[in-house]
């Protein structure tokens, strides 16, 4: 019992020493001066977010620190609800949130901007932002990415004999429910038909059609399946993965080329209650220190002076951006279920 307490408090302490390092290196970053005078007289923000709570937390807490002055309101859901939320606020003229972020994945951006629901911002931290991961005209900018990969257990399947590229999975070998994937995994399904082409991309996925695939909601759960041996592989989240490879679990991946990735943005509010407040608060989120927790909460940040850890997260393979300006993307979801013969949402 009391090695276990000794441990207990280790932990504890490592995590306080890595926050206080943080929040550190985030007052580092300073402010723009402007922006911090005008920040002082708003007094608050509302941030809207798809982070966990406690990950919301610990960056809420370490812009406070920098700036006192400022109380963060956090708002936090899935992608979806917060998605119809600022769509209902904003046709009751209900004006309350600053930013928001994490709801690329829903296909709303073009329509949030056409509504004037989102606005412009080019944060200066965004110079350090590669290309592909940020709108040219500011409308939204990649916090951090996840990339869709192979994962597989190492128990079941030798590294030699996995799986290197899209059409070994339509081997015999993984045929008959061996292939674990996500019912909502349409952003891969339309990031592949667009760079294969429609033709091409559909009789690929009929034929993995054919494979006999289970479909279970949630990245983290389908890798824990995979971990337990209940199947030998499963499409999901890059990061998620790894952090089972740190942990010593059973479990290894591949980056079946083209990698398709998803962007987890940030916009301003084109209405922000706050916006000097709300843009300090994005600066910050930007800022190479906040970008070095991302890696260190296994995320895979956007800043192209911040490496994920392992580099080969992001490093080293063809990879192509979800394609969140399309608003036609409910026709893919419809032909996704339409040919995985899952029921419609």
């Amino acid at each position: 019992m009391g090695l276990r307490n000794g441990v207990e408090t280790k932990i504890l302490r490592l995590a306080a020493f890595a926050f206080l390092g943080f929040a550190a290196l985030a007052r580092g970053q300073g402010g723009n001066p402007e922006l911090v005078a005008q920040a002082k007289k708003e007094g608050a923000l509302v941030w809207y977010t798809t982070l966990s709570v406690p990950e919301a937390k610990q960056f809420a807490d370490a812009f406070e620190k920098q700036f006192p002055f400022v109380k963060v309101e956090i708002f936090r859901s899935g992608a979806g609800v917060i998605a119809n939320r600022i769509l209902s606020e904003y046709s009751a003229k209900n004006y309350r949130f600053d930013i928001v972020q994490g709801i690329s994945s829903r296909g709303v951006i073009p329509a949030l901007r056409r509504k004037e629901i989102i606005g412009r911002y080019e944060s200066p931290e965004y110079k350090f932002v590669a290309s592909d991961l940020k709108d040219k005209e500011g409308y939204w900018s990649a916090m951090y990415v996840n990339t869709i990969v192979l994962a597989y257990n190492t128990r079941m399947v030798k590294p030699e004999e996995a799986p290197k590229t899209y059409d070994d999975l339509l081997k015999p070998t993984w045929k008959g429910k061996k292939i674990l994937n996500d019912t909502e995994n349409f952003a891969w399904f339309d990031g592949l038909l667009k760079y294969w082409g429609r033709d091409k991309g559909l009789a690929y996925f009929r034929r993995l059609a054919q494979q006999e695939q289970v479909f279970q909601r949630g990245s983290r759960g389908r890798i824990q399946l995979v971990v337990a041996g209940e199947f030998p592989l499963t499409i999901a989240y890059g990061p998620h993965v790894q952090s089972y490879v740190t942990q010593g679990a059973p479990i290894d991946w591949a980056p079946l080329e083209p990698v398709v990735f998803v962007l987890d943005t940030v916009s301003v509010a084109h209405r922000p209650p706050h916006p000097s407040a709300a843009r300090l608060l994005i600066d910050f989120l930007f800022s190479k220190g906040s970008q070095l927790k991302l890696r260190e909460l296994n995320r895979i940040p956007s800043r192209v002076d911040v490496d994920p850890d392992p580099p080969r997260l992001f490093r080293g393979f063809r990879r192509v951006a979800q394609d969140i300006e399309d608003e036609k993307l409910s026709e893919a979801v419809d032909l996704f279920r339409e040919i995985f013969g899952l029921p419609a949402g």
